[in-house]
């Protein structure tokens, strides 16, 4: 039986009969196209760009959304009497319901279409974002950072099948890591933007700009976003190499023609009035929607990689909670005295920060997985995914205690602009990277492997939503920071662990991925 994730992605001698690259002829396409028009992996580089970027931009806005406030809470403190543990808390809520909304909005979407919940999201986010601006008790902030939460959730996991619909394996670390940098980016950029606007016209202001960007994603996804939902009978990979016992560890693609493979080659591409409809029906594409709704959470026992991905995800979530939550206070408070519009200033550090983690575990990412398998004879090993993720052993622990450490002895702002950038580089390069391990490994259960993560992630960040102003308190920043570093260095050490022990790991879970994989929908995910 098949290792879970193990590929013939590189054919250096040109033997396999596969559809191969254009730019890297060795490269095999996993999974193959098909030859219908309406297969996304058939577009023109053009139809795909702007489909993957509009996506990226709804990722953006959602992400500018759920951070507005970040840099003026002191301000909404003020002008409302919520306390910043209020509103430190209100956020932690949003990111529980950031991760089992998607038990919802997930279904959905891999049921009845991508684009129509992307539209649905910006379209209600919205009106929250203008409700935000009159939330004045505690009530009303927790309740609309609640349903802002839920329905922002689909930036957590869909864009994530929208890169999978358009790309094949070896492309999609570049986009992962545009997403990745996409979301943090837009987490980063608008306490920025709320500095300027809220020193100018109030913080009020920040919460109705925000509504009209949301209204703009909105407009521009309903005429340029496209649907990218295609049902994909099977998943082929690269046929494996013979061995002498006729068997192999690697996942055997289909040597079937094209022409085989399901797809409908004698069907007329959509109209463009027909790509404005916010969901489709596939009549031979079964209904799994209530199915889908629970098989993230049932999986859970039988994929302890899984598991491991998300807590390691989830604690790069609180790396950004850490920084979330004592960025202004910090900053507002002497020897800094920093005005709201210059906390949102440093920002910028953590924005180039998350860049370069973008990067690193994106398009290096792709470079490096592709270097390594061409010396592994061909093969490719999810765990090549994870070379990139031992730089946040070092970087993201010096980032807590520059941080730390000299805000409390009062080191100059650059200093800590040095520490939010390294924090910022965790955001991305971590989460990036389990994402593509997992993404590659149980490929077949993509949909449900990425709620399921989801879910583990955001339920970790919201318990430290809670935990980490009454630990900062009672340890005082220094030390607490101190210890976040040691506990973030010890836990991203476990990536070394999974390089040389992953693939007995996948190898136990075949017989579960079997079983649960025997009735997925199968639709190119």
């Amino acid at each position: 039986m098949d290792v879970p994730g193990t590929v013939q992605l590189v054919d250096s001698e040109g033997t396999l009969k596969v559809q191969h690259g254009r730019d890297q002829e060795d490269v095999v396409l996993v999974p193959a196209p098909s030859l219908d028009p309406e297969d996304p992996l058939n577009w023109s580089a053009k139809r795909r760009a702007l489909a993957i970027w509009s996506v990226h931009l709804y990722t953006f806005i959602a992400g500018w959304t759920s951070a507005a406030v970040y840099s003026v809470t002191v301000d909404i403190s003020r002008d409302t009497g919520l306390t910043i543990d209020d509103i430190v808390s209100g956020s932690g809520i949003m990111l529980l319901f950031f991760g089992w909304g998607c038990l919802f909005w997930q279904p959905v979407g891999l049921t009845f279409g991508r684009r129509g919940v992307y539209l649905l999201s910006l379209l209600l986010l919205t009106p929250i974002s203008v409700w935000t601006a009159y939330s004045t008790t505690r009530g009303t902030w927790i309740a609309q950072r609640i349903l802002l939460g839920f329905f922002g959730s689909p930036i957590e996991t869909l864009p994530q099948v929208s890169v999978n619909d358009l790309h094949f394996v070896h492309q999609r670390g570049r986009h992962l890591g545009i997403w990745a940098l996409a979301l943090s980016g837009g987490a980063y950029i608008a306490p920025i933007a709320a500095g300027f606007i809220d020193a100018r016209w109030g913080w009020q202001w920040v919460m109705f700009i925000t509504a009209i960007i949301d209204a703009f994603g909105f407009v521009w996804c309903f005429f340029f976003l496209e649907e990218t939902m295609f049902h994909r009978p099977s998943i082929s990979a690269a046929p494996a190499p013979a061995t002498p016992s006729g068997s192999s560890d690697v996942e055997k693609a289909s040597s079937i023609a094209p022409s085989e493979l399901g797809e409908r080659p004698h069907v007329k591409p959509r109209a463009y009035l027909q790509k404005l409809l916010p969901f489709i029906y596939i009549a031979d594409k079964p209904n799994e929607f209530v199915k889908t709704m629970w098989r993230p959470l049932a999986i859970v026992p039988s994929f302890p990689l899984i598991v491991w991905a998300a807590f390691i995800h989830g604690v790069g979530i609180c790396a950004l909670n850490a920084l979330n939550a004592t960025t202004s206070v910090v900053l507002s408070s002497p020897p800094y005295s920093f005005k709201s519009w210059a906390v949102g200033l440093t920002y910028i550090a953590p924005t180039i920060g998350c860049a370069v983690g973008a990067w690193w575990s994106g398009d290096a990412s792709d470079k490096i997985a592709l270097w390594i398998t061409r010396r592994n004879k061909g093969v490719y090993e999810p765990e090549h995914r994870l070379w990139p993720a031992i730089a946040c052993c070092i970087i993201p622990p010096a980032g807590f205690i520059l941080w730390g450490v000299g805000a409390s002895h009062g080191v100059h702002w650059v200093g800590l602009c040095f520490g939010l950038a390294m924090l910022g580089f965790c955001m991305s390069a971590i989460g990036t990277s389990v994402i593509n391990y997992v993404n590659d490994t149980y490929k077949e259960l993509a949909g449900e492997t990425l709620m399921t993560m989801n879910v583990i992630r955001c339920t970790i960040s919201f318990g430290f939503g809670y935990a980490v102003m009454p630990w900062i308190n009672r340890e005082g920043l220094q030390d607490a920071n101190i210890q976040f570093a040691f506990i973030t260095m010890a836990l991203f050490a476990t990536s070394l662990i999974v390089i040389k022990y992953g693939k007995r790991g996948r190898a136990a879970s075949r017989v579960a991925y079997a079983r649960w994989t025997a009735d997925t929908i199968q639709d190119g995910r």
